[in-house]
């Protein structure tokens, strides 16, 4: 896979990610909704951090 589609892929995955997050927090976590939403936001960097780790080593 070349670094393009690598970007591509993994920028829509992260996105969708983030989406189920968020509606599984809004879905589950009625009472601590605030607290979900952050550790949604904390996961969706970690794994953009992540990805930003890997294209670096793509050539």
């Amino acid at each position: 896979m070349n670094k393009r589609t690598f970007e591509v892929v993994s920028s829509v995955g992260s996105v969708i990610l983030l989406t189920a997050l968020f509606i599984a927090v809004h879905q589950f976590m009625q009472e601590s909704q605030a607290y979900g939403f952050i550790t949604s936001i904390a996961v969706f960097v970690i794994v953009l951090s992540a990805v930003g780790m890997k294209m670096a080593n793509i050539e």
